[in-house]
């Protein structure tokens, strides 16, 4: 799939409208947001403006390659070595906080502003070979910080008869540091970690999306086609493969103030481009430093929970809840495989 792909899909979305009326969108339904991983999903009215935060936990642990999962001792066959030295990424967890805000100049214009902060820990298998004794063990790395901002808009183009159509567009800043280090015993010294444990991209990246909602009395869906593009290389010499997400969620309210979802997720990345000048981690060694082993495609299924307060204190406070689990997965080369992702939100209108 491409991203200019995205006009036909707009084109073709729009043309299976039916004939339409002159009913809005319902903003205030617990179903009229998307499940809370879902970003742009939603518009608001001119002179209406939102905060949100939210806290996403990541586990990724095992090797696969392609779409086989790999025992240790089989993920240690797939890397060459040198020197008779292998390192095998075996587990990572990431926590990331996001804050944002939604500020609409007229009803079809919104615009959006986010920035992360991430906290990654990475733990490998290590094994040396010498004189043929082999000594197994056991290394960790962490960073932490602000990852790359994102500054932007909604335009939508459609709100009538239940449906609401907007284009997405919001450009990646390089906030996020791509120099991070941590102690490498192998090396015996403070070295440069491998891509996944960076912070951002150090690239301005190009984010296009185009987002479908469609309520009914009692239920509501919507579908999302998005993407990331790397604008340019950055200062290490490399930039991120671009990244293409086909979403689609069913959601229905089970009381005024509460709904239920489940969602599909299909993700395709590609691999880097170009290798990252200062990284001394030789990728014979540690396939997490190899550029070329970093593209596939996953199927994720989520489950969600979406809260609206309604009269008093919490009125108009939103908290909401996703768990995302993959079905299937396939990956470029040695990498990890995801286990989980969980997301809980909270957001606030205000104005209007």
């Amino acid at each position: 799939m491409s991203l200019r792909f995205l006009p036909v899909a707009l084109a073709v979305s729009s043309a299976c409208l039916p004939a339409l009326s002159a009913a809005h969108y319902d903003g205030g339904r617990a179903d009229s947001h998307a499940p809370i991983s879902v970003t742009g999903d939603h518009t608001h009215g001119a002179k209406e403006w939102m905060l949100a935060y939210r806290y996403m936990g990541m586990r990724m642990s095992g090797a696969r390659s392609g779409t086989d999962s790999l025992s240790t001792e089989e993920a240690f066959a797939e890397i060459p070595g040198a020197m008779g030295m292998k390192v095998l990424p075996y587990e990572m967890q990431m926590e990331m906080h996001m804050i944002g805000g939604m500020y609409a100049p007229t009803d079809n214009l919104t615009l959006v502003a986010m920035l992360p902060y991430a906290t990654k820990e990475m733990t490998a298998k290590t094994r040396m070979t010498m004189m043929g004794n082999t000594m197994e063990g056991e290394t960790e790395a962490e960073t932490s910080g602000i990852g790359d901002a994102g500054i932007g808009g909604l335009y939508k183009v459609l709100d009538e008869d239940g449906y609401r159509l907007h284009f997405n567009l919001v450009l990646g800043l390089p906030t996020g540091s791509i120099e991070e280090e941590d102690y490498i015993p192998m090396q015996q010294q403070d070295a440069q970690l491998p891509y996944g444990m960076q912070l951002g991209s150090g690239s301005y990246e190009l984010r296009p999306g185009v987002t479908l909602n469609k309520q009914y009395a009692s239920w509501s869906w919507g579908a999302q086609l998005s993407g990331r593009v790397a604008l340019d290389e950055n200062d290490q010499g490399y930039k991120l493969g671009s990244r293409k997400n086909l979403t689609a969620w069913a959601a229905k309210p089970v009381a005024p103030w509460a709904s239920v979802s489940v969602a599909a997720y299909q993700s395709w990345w590609s691999d880097i481009h170009g290798s990252a000048e200062d990284l001394t981690i030789n990728p014979l060694v540690n396939p997490a430093a190899d550029p070329e082993s970093k593209g596939g495609r996953r199927l994720d299924l989520g489950v969600g929970v979406n809260l609206l307060g309604k009269q008093g204190a919490v009125k108009g406070h939103r908290l909401a809840f996703e768990y995302k689990a993959p079905v299937q997965q396939s990956l470029n080369g040695l990498q990890l495989e995801n286990d989980y992702v969980f997301v809980v939100g909270w957001q606030k209108a205000f104005g209007g």
